[in-house]
């Protein structure tokens, strides 16, 4: 009897981009293992070089469905008036953090590398975000440093977990630390909005 083929493409994809994910996130482009995302998403490796051309163009799939995710995560947050718009993008973009914190050992793992395409893949990434946030805060450098300020209090906490948990003296990612980091963000926001008025 032969095996029935998978005739669901658009699952497939999505089977390749979590393992790729997955593992880029452990190893970074460079180093990771075509071999073992295709074991992760249980396909071989010729399926996720017809389906995406490669481990790169693989890579900057995984890298825009992130964002794509994240986009649909900030849209509500957008959504509603000006005040109070800080604090909703700060705690949407915690919230997908929390979610998925892959996509922060993925990205810091290119950065770590730097690898060729380093400038490039965060221009793609942080670029729209600029966007967003200047067309909702302006384009003052006042405005610029509010977003570094929020994007570095609110990814720093993913980012550190090692180390936060050994100053904290307790693990970061429990669910009450980060009802209590998410707090504090969105109160940071909250003040950081208020002085930039």
């Amino acid at each position: 009897m032969k095996p029935e083929l998978d005739l669901d493409v658009d699952g497939v994809k999505q089977r390749i981009i979590a393992a790729g994910r997955t593992e880029f996130a452990r190893s970074g482009l460079e180093a990771a293992s075509v071999r073992a995302i295709g074991d992760g998403a249980g396909v071989t490796p010729a399926m996720i070089n017809y389906y995406f051309g490669g481990k790169r163009p693989l890579y900057e799939a995984v890298v825009a469905e992130a964002q794509g995710r994240l986009f649909a995560r900030l849209a509500p947050a957008l959504a509603g008036e000006r005040a109070g718009l800080a604090a909703r993008l700060a705690g949407s973009y915690f919230d997908f953090l929390a979610e998925d914190q892959e996509l922060q050992r993925l990205l810091l793992r290119e950065v770590m590398d730097q690898g060729e395409n380093t400038r490039a893949l965060a221009q793609n990434f942080v670029g729209p975000l600029r966007a967003l946030f200047e067309e909702h805060f302006g384009h003052t450098e006042q405005a610029l440093q509010l977003a570094v300020s929020l994007f570095g209090a609110v990814a720093g906490y993913f980012l550190y977990e090692p180390l936060l948990g050994a100053f904290l003296g307790a693990e970061p990612f429990s669910p009450a630390a980060l009802a209590r980091r998410r707090r504090h963000v969105v109160a940071l926001a909250t003040q950081f909005e208020e002085s930039a008025r």
